[in-house]
């Protein structure tokens, strides 16, 4: 595109594009993406599969993301690239009439809004920020979902989507692709500060890695775990080859655990990272289990699913990398270990048959654990929604609790399966607490709840309680097998 198009025609502040119209995809593909097609062919791809009917684009758009990029690399290259970007917006409605008179106010129809991407003027890497909704057969299975609101033309638009961006190849690279991805997560979802993609190669500790830091030849896993910590996300590491991985642990267990709380996971592998978002269990042709994983590729799109990850493009994989809040010091694996532990002691120990019964179908396999990380005032406040019993809920609302906590549910492996309520008993566990000494708040058991209360190092238990019926799961992730 010429330089000057990036503004668009004086007084038109941006076009409405109709595409039901033949070409009209490959219009836009040919416009933004002539050098590197790939990534904006599978946007584009995803929009139309969505039911895209509209799009408009809006000229002169002032991205933070890509004026951060501009001024921090391209306006210091030989060649000049523009400050202002596009946006793409999408809509599977087609366009009102209202819309093309430019005596009357924009009008868009209830819903029918899908996302945007944003387009930079920078022909070897023109997809930005994105926000696009899911597949709609993924919808339920990608856990590491925000709200975003765009304003066009005077009208708020609101989309849920996973945020998604593609590597420039100069100022940013695969990892800090990656690293942007949850950071620009974290900031919509739990109000972190927004990061930008000149403050994540900030981050990135040149002392730690090889050849200069921009244009980048890449990072080092110790770079961007160093990274992750100064853009306050510090992270966990998982090496997954050799002896670092954990005994009785794979790939499955310990990256489900934290999408099932909604914390995106990057992968390192092949030369390359990426990031997970979500997972979704289905039913092999020869009637086996299994789990594939839905990742954010900067180098190929949003949304792509893995069927295998011992099979994938990128194997092997060597490391998880997991960028946590500030406040959240206890690991998944950890956390589940001993909410299983006082779980399963507590049933046993009782002496009542019921819960010896339960105690026994743990044993069996026919219960399994999900462990959550959730914050505490969205557990109190879910109690109810999840089918919790008045009296139940109120002894759990009143507790003391962390500001994160990780939730060990026991649940019904079939119902669990069938996508029903599924949750028999859970254990509370404080993502800040001690790692020598670490104790549960909370659990619930049939008819009994169990509060320790750390001033005292004593508990309470509260007996008698209604026999509740199985509760709907905490995890982010639809736990139906499909």
């Amino acid at each position: 595109m010429d330089f000057h198009e990036w503004t668009g025609e004086p007084g038109k502040p941006g076009l409405i594009i109709d595409l039901r119209r033949a070409g009209a995809l490959d219009s836009l593909l040919d416009r933004y993406a002539k050098a590197q097609p790939a990534v904006m062919q599978q946007v584009l791809t995803q929009a139309y599969n969505l039911g895209a009917q509209m799009a408009v684009i809006e000229y002169r758009y002032l991205d933070a993301d890509y004026r951060n990029e501009h001024s921090r690399f391209y306006s210091g290259t030989f060649r000049r690239y523009p400050s202002v970007a596009h946006r793409l917006h999408f809509f599977d409605v087609p366009p009102p009439k209202e819309l093309q008179d430019p005596e009357k106010p924009a009008k868009f129809g209830p819903g029918g809004y899908l996302g945007f991407t944003v387009m930079r003027p920078v022909a070897g890497g023109p997809v930005g920020r994105t926000m696009l909704k899911p597949p709609a057969s993924l919808e339920t299975f990608v856990s590491c979902k925000a709200k975003d609101t765009a304003n066009l033309f005077g009208i708020d638009l609101t989309t849920e989507a996973a945020p998604f961006m593609a590597q420039d190849a100069q100022l940013s690279v695969c990892a800090h692709a990656t690293l942007w991805v949850i950071a620009h997560y974290h900031y919509l979802n739990y109000q972190s500060p927004r990061r930008l993609p000149g403050d994540i190669a900030d981050a990135v500790p040149s002392a730690l890695g090889f050849g200069r830091p921009m244009p980048s030849p890449g990072l080092t896993v110790n770079q961007l775990t160093e990274a992750s910590r100064v853009i306050g996300l510090p992270s966990l590491l998982y090496r997954l080859r050799g002896p670092g991985l954990l005994p009785g642990e794979t790939v499955y267990s310990l990256a489900c655990r934290y999408l099932n709380s909604g914390m995106p996971v990057i992968v390192g592998g092949g030369g390359h990272a990426f990031t997970l978002v979500g997972y979704q269990q289905y039913f092999a042709p020869d009637g086996s289990k299994r789990i594939r994983f839905i990742r954010q590729d900067d180098e190929v799109g949003p949304y792509q699913l893995v069927d295998n990850a011992a099979l994938d493009y990128y194997s092997p994989w060597e490391v998880l990398i997991v960028p946590l809040p500030q406040k959240v010091y206890l690991s998944a694996e950890k956390a589940e270990a001993l909410g299983m532990s006082r779980l399963r002691s507590t049933l046993i120990g009782t002496g009542i048959e019921e819960d010896a019964q339960l105690a026994a179908r743990i044993d069996r396999d026919e219960v399994r654990f999900r462990t959550t990380l959730i914050r505490s005032n969205e557990f109190k406040t879910g109690l109810l929604g999840r089918g919790m019993d008045d009296a139940t809920a109120t002894i759990y609302q009143r507790m003391g609790m962390s500001r994160w906590i990780w939730v060990v549910e026991a649940t019904d492996a079939h119902e669990r399966d069938l996508g029903n309520d599924c949750t028999l008993a859970e254990a509370v566990i404080d993502a800040t607490d001690h790692l020598r000494d670490l104790h549960v708040l909370a659990w619930r058991i049939p008819k009994t709840l169990y509060q320790w209360l750390p001033d005292q190092d004593s508990y309470l238990a509260y007996r008698n309680l209604s026999q509740l019926p199985m509760l709907r799961c905490l995890s982010r992730v639809n736990q139906k097998v499909v």
